[in-house]
C-alpha cells in the first residue's frame, strides 16, 4: 500500500507529503541511533518525536513516511525541513502500539 493509500484509509493529517511510495515495513521507536541502525528502507517510522533530528534520521533510513503518533504534531523546524525534503509526515490519534496495529493490518507487514 502507498502512502496516500495509507493515510486516507487511517484518517491520517497529512503535514507533509513526498513521493508516493509503498510501505514495506513498519518501526516503532524514538531513540535516533537505534532507529538509524535498526529501522529498514521503505518503512513506517512511528513515533512521537517531532523535532528537526527526526526529518535527518528519515532521509537516513529512507522511510516511507513518519507517523507522528498519540496527536503529536510536527514543530516549526521539522513541518519546515519535511516539506522542503519530501518527506511524508502524518499525524495519528492513536498511541504508537494502536497505530502500529493499523498499519500492519493494512498495509501486511
Amino acid at each position: 500500500m502507498n502512502v496516500s493509500e495509507l493515510a486516507a484509509k487511517a484518517n491520517y493529517r497529512i503535514y507533509s507529503q513526498g513521493e508516493d511510495r509503498a510501505v514495506e515495513h513498519g518501526y516503532c521507536g524514538d531513540f535516533l541511533s537505534n532507529i538509524i541502525s535498526r529501522a529498514p528502507d521503505s518503512c513506517a517510522w512511528l513515533t512521537v518525536m517531532n523535532n528537526v533530528n527526526v526529518a535527518a534520521v528519515a532521509t537516513l533510513i529512507d522511510c516511507a513516511c513518519i507517523i507522528l503518533c498519540e496527536k503529536v504534531e510536527p514543530d516549526a523546524a521539522l513541518a519546515a525541513r519535511a516539506a522542503s525534503l519530501g518527506i511524508w509526515v502524518l499525524g495519528a490519534d492513536e498511541d504508537v502500539f494502536g497505530a502500529a496495529k493499523q498499519v500492519a493490518a493494512l498495509c501486511g507487514v
